[in-house]
């Protein structure tokens, strides 16, 4: 018997011009620096469209809002630390303090009105997608504990990488009867002047607070459990003198002031404000292979800096045998600690090794020798629970837990698949210690809004990433850390769930690299539904494009053109 074919769908032909864009709720998880992005870049990008973010705290700022402790500043040059877009022509030093850089945030939200975005005092606890929808349920707590729920087609997770701060796992912490501040929560009124103060942690924010509590504690003791090093000032070459021939040279924080003089040419030639940004900048770029195992740049920046930081230690020879480390500079995070290794040699300063903290008791701290260490105040420099997956339970298709990965399943630091029509700034396998992070948030901010661009004018229900590709992608990245990386090299760091021999979930290459990758979405990468699977061109609609409907008689005809090579489109 011939093969009875069913006849073809009855096509649907929707009555309005090609590609017109179907309606798109978003919801952003914060309101920090890609909760400013997303409000601020939908504005530009999208119509037809409703945006939520949500921010846990009583503002928006995300990190520099949070992070208040003594010293904690940029370990990027105020210039090169803002959007891309946006340049700063007021910051008062080469690098800058965490209020002046909250400040520059919020003129941000201020200047382009994003209030209307953003919920303040809600927290994301849970999202679960629902497939026949095509929407993410969202639950919500309110600082008063009270819950609610609401509904997206996109979720976006800006919460940042480093946003659950942790407390250290020692015995009696909390029955400490003097003071416990951890750098991410610190008490804004806590005075250490004459103190006894005792700091845990050798990371970045340790870094930068022991100097400024050095100066004025009677005694510092600082336990030290990992090595790391202490990078010179980042782009000291690059000088202002063209502005002001008094311009300072480059400093740290506190150190250098930019004249008036200097910030009127910033304000009034804004040619010249973007060629100092960009010499600064090129800087970095310049000279990524520092991080390139085995390189020129990297072996001699590992002698270079291991000699600095001997020089600066002085006759310390305790300090340099267990602080200075044997692999090369950035497998931790770098950061230029300004007077850390000066105030570790101060008199009123002990460093503690292989001498771990086996309890806390209310007057102090025991060490595994049974030294006791008696203090008023202790300084807890233990970051934070690092979010290789999300702080809030996610359930996708089928019922699947993000949080029940034993390591996270994330295409290109982005989007995962099983999980659709979400996204995530700066994932696992992102621009982690490779730059800036304020250009990566911008490009992966557009590359997410042009994938609910598409979504919107081609009708898409949801799209995620392709579970082969996604495999394929992250093997070969593991494979290029194993023949090139310095963070494959042996030591304990974030970027490897603290383990030296851990997988490195750090993007394999340059920030440039990064970029370019994320610039547009591969969207071959991804599995797409669309709203009518029998109907997938719906989109073309009526016949007619949006210009034609919008300009009548004035419709433009932009491929009508001089310049060959300028770029034309159609609305």
């Amino acid at each position: 018997m011939p093969h009875a074919e069913s006849p073809p769908p009855e096509m649907v032909v929707p009555d309005e011009p090609q590609c017109t864009p179907q309606q798109i709720k978003i919801i952003h998880v914060g309101m920090g620096a890609s909760g400013l992005l997303a409000a601020h870049k939908a504005k530009k990008l999208l119509q037809n469209y409703e945006l939520i973010c949500y921010e846990k705290n009583e503002t928006p700022g995300g990190t520099w809002w949070e992070n208040r402790y003594p010293g904690c500043a940029c370990d990027i040059p105020s210039h090169t630390y803002t959007f891309p877009f946006e340049r700063n022509p007021e910051w008062s030093g080469y690098y800058s303090y965490a209020p002046e850089i909250q400040d520059y945030m919020m003129r941000f939200y201020t200047k382009h009105n994003l209030e209307p975005f953003v919920i303040l005092n809600t927290k994301v606890i849970g999202a679960t997608w629902n497939g026949d929808e095509g929407k993410w349920h969202v639950e919500l707590e309110r600082k008063d504990g009270s819950k609610f729920t609401d509904e997206c087609h996109v979720l976006i997770n800006g919460s940042g990488v480093l946003t659950k701060w942790k407390w250290p796992s020692i015995e009696g912490l909390h029955d400490f009867k003097g003071v416990v501040a951890h750098s991410a929560n610190w008490p804004q009124d806590l005075d250490w002047k004459g103190k006894r103060v005792a700091v845990i942690g050798t990371g970045s924010s340790s870094i930068q607070m022991v100097p400024h509590l050095a100066e004025t504690a009677s005694n510092v003791t600082v336990f030290m459990r990992n090595q790391t090093y202490i990078a010179p000032q980042f782009g000291t070459n690059v000088t202002n003198t063209e502005a002001d021939p008094n311009a300072m040279n480059p400093d740290a924080a506190g150190k250098h002031q930019y004249t008036e003089k200097e910030k009127q040419r910033f304000r009034e030639d804004p040619d010249y404000h973007l060629k100092y940004v960009t010499k600064i900048e090129r800087s970095f770029a310049s000279r990524w292979d520092a991080f390139y195992r085995g390189s020129e740049l990297n072996i001699a920046g590992k002698k270079f800096m291991q000699k600095q930081m001997a020089d600066r230690l002085g006759d310390r020879d305790d300090i340099k045998k267990h602080f200075i480390p044997d692999w090369s500079p950035g497998c931790r995070r770098l950061t230029p600690g300004e007077g850390y290794l000066e105030a570790l040699i101060r008199p009123n300063v002990t460093c503690v090794f292989n001498n771990e903290i086996a309890k806390i008791t209310p007057t102090g701290l025991v060490g595994a020798d049974g030294t006791q260490y008696e203090v008023d105040i202790i300084a807890c420099a233990t970051g934070f629970y690092v979010q290789y997956l999300p702080h809030f339970r996610i359930t996708g298709t089928n019922g699947q837990v993000m949080q029940n990965q034993t390591e996270p399943n994330v295409y290109a630091s982005i989007a995962a698949p099983g999980f659709p029509n979400y996204f995530v700034i700066n994932g696992p396998r992102g621009n982690w210690g490779q730059g800036c992070a304020l250009p990566s948030h911008e490009t992966q901010m557009l590359y997410i809004l042009q994938c609910c661009k598409k979504m919107q004018e081609d009708r898409i229900k949801h799209m995620a990433p392709k579970q082969r590709e996604t495999d394929q992608l992250n093997l070969y990245m593991d494979a290029w850390h194993r023949k090139h990386s310095i963070w494959a090299e042996d030591c304990k760091s974030w970027y490897k769930d603290n383990k030296p021999n851990g997988r490195v979930y750090i993007w394999p290459g340059s920030m440039l690299h990064h970029l370019k990758f994320l610039k547009r979405p591969r969207y071959e990468h991804y599995e797409i539904t669309y709203q009518d699977e029998n109907n997938i061109f719906a989109f073309l609609g009526n016949g007619k494009t949006i210009s034609q409907v919008k300009y009548g008689e004035d419709v433009p005809v932009p491929y009508i053109r001089n310049d060959e090579d300028a770029e034309w489109d159609i609305e």
